[in-house]
């Protein structure tokens, strides 16, 4: 587990190797590199406002450039703004990039399960897929269980959400259509964990609250098994298909004496 995902934390160290760059270049080469590196982070995890950001900081790095070069060789005021600009910069810029280091990471790991698209901002994000639970469609599904997954520290209901994670993708893969079907089936799954997910942070040591954590944890154990029997029937019933198929080929090609018996 790392600090900010499921992923290991060498995995989250290499995806922030250019943010820890970004603050160890001090000096500017010519420009300050953490819009660039802002703009790259940007782009992979696609959040508008952070590419917005990075072009804003840009065009300072680009300002200040001019303007040490007019001033060079002087020590007068304008130099001495532009080399105080030049290091509010720094500090600004790479700031930035360390508060959004556990977003960015989060997105990436979203990225491993399903493909990303363009988003205003990770706090908008999160509001929608916390408060937004009549929006059934694939991304928010599999985005809210990866934030429930990270929020809840049962070991044993995370196991059973990387389950549901890994055989739903198969089904989508598998069958788009039958996907969204599941989704009209299994959705209350995100409903029950974010239940669990408040009864675990409530912290009351009583037999009513502990009743009711181990009545939900049979509901998603019970859940993945039923994800798990569902995907299994899918794939039965394509082998089937497949089957029926290479079976009619095969005749086929005997009746037309292109094979023998």
């Amino acid at each position: 587990m790392g600090w900010a995902t499921k992923k290991s934390k060498p995995w989250e160290i290499r995806q922030l190797i250019w943010t820890f760059l970004s603050i160890v270049l001090v000096l500017p080469l010519p420009i300050h590199v953490h819009p660039l590196v802002m703009m790259k982070q940007a782009s992979q995890s696609k959040v508008r406002s952070w590419m917005l950001t990075a072009w804003t900081l840009l065009l300072i790095e680009l300002g200040l450039l001019v303007s040490f070069v007019i001033f060079f060789g002087t020590l007068s005021q304008g130099m001495l703004l532009t080399l105080a600009g030049s290091v509010l910069s720094y500090i600004v810029g790479n700031s930035l990039l360390l508060n959004q280091a556990k977003p960015y990471l989060r997105r990436l790991e979203l990225k491993e399960h399903r493909e990303l698209y363009w988003i205003s901002s990770p706090n908008s994000q999160k509001q929608i897929e916390i408060s937004a639970p009549s929006i059934d469609t694939p991304q928010y599904f599999v985005e809210r269980l990866l934030h429930w997954r990270k929020e809840i520290e049962n070991p044993k209901i995370q196991k059973d959400i990387d389950k549901i994670l890994r055989l739903f993708q198969l089904l989508e893969k598998k069958d788009a259509r039958e996907a969204e079907k599941f989704l009209m089936r299994h959705s209350t799954i995100v409903n029950v964990l974010m239940q669990y997910d408040e009864l675990e942070n409530a912290k009351l040591n009583n037999q009513v609250t502990f009743e009711s954590q181990r009545k939900l944890e049979t509901v998603i154990q019970q859940a993945a098994i039923a994800v798990e029997e569902e995907v299994t029937n899918q794939f039965k019933m394509g082998m089937l298909d497949v089957s029926a198929e290479t079976d009619v080929y095969i005749q086929t090609l005997k009746s037309r004496n292109l094979l023998k018996d």
